[in-house]
């Protein structure tokens, strides 16, 4: 991915993350004083979606999603890259599935209206065939750049990482 979209993906991310913490606020604060506004819940539910899969894609792209590697370990380097193929081979195929299967869900979602806001609920499962896309994207790509020696695969967790 250009690194322009990769910043846009990185920014937006953000401001879905931060516009569920807010609406989140808001509708709790509304409600606290008598005066729920529950559109402010319907918005948060969208934007978590859209920011959960920007974020997923992220470190997908960084290579920071939580490994367990106790087994791994066990295994020569050599083997270990393997490994990490043959798993990047098991997500993208799974990526593939969600891919198909999300933009079926989308498409039945269309007329679906979204709780007090009247938009569609498609909005809100479309973020599942995009996420995947642009996972499928991101893995088939550290795949490739993997086989050809273009970056190192492998499936050696970090020590001591406090997150």
């Amino acid at each position: 991915m250009p690194p322009a979209l990769v910043r846009l993906e990185e920014i937006l991310g953000g401001i879905f993350f931060s516009a569920t913490a807010l609406l989140v606020l808001y509708g709790a604060v509304t409600r606290a004083i008598g005066e729920p506004i529950i559109w402010a819940i319907d918005l948060a539910q969208e934007s978590f979606a859209w920011a959960a899969v920007l974020g997923a894609d992220i470190a997908l792209r960084r290579n920071s999603h939580i490994e367990i590697d106790i087994v791994v370990r066990a295994f020569p380097r050599h083997v270990r890259r393997w490994l990490a193929v043959a798993w990047l081979i098991v997500i993208v195929a799974f990526l593939a599935i969600v891919a198909w299967y999300g933009i079926q869900l989308t498409l039945l979602n269309f007329e679906r209206p979204m709780g007090d806001t009247g938009l569609s609920y498609a909005w809100v499962t479309g973020a599942i065939p995009t996420g995947a896309l642009l996972m499928l994207w991101t893995a088939s790509r550290r795949l490739v750049r993997g086989l050809m020696g273009r970056e190192t695969l492998t499936l050696e967790g970090r020590d001591a990482t406090i997150l």
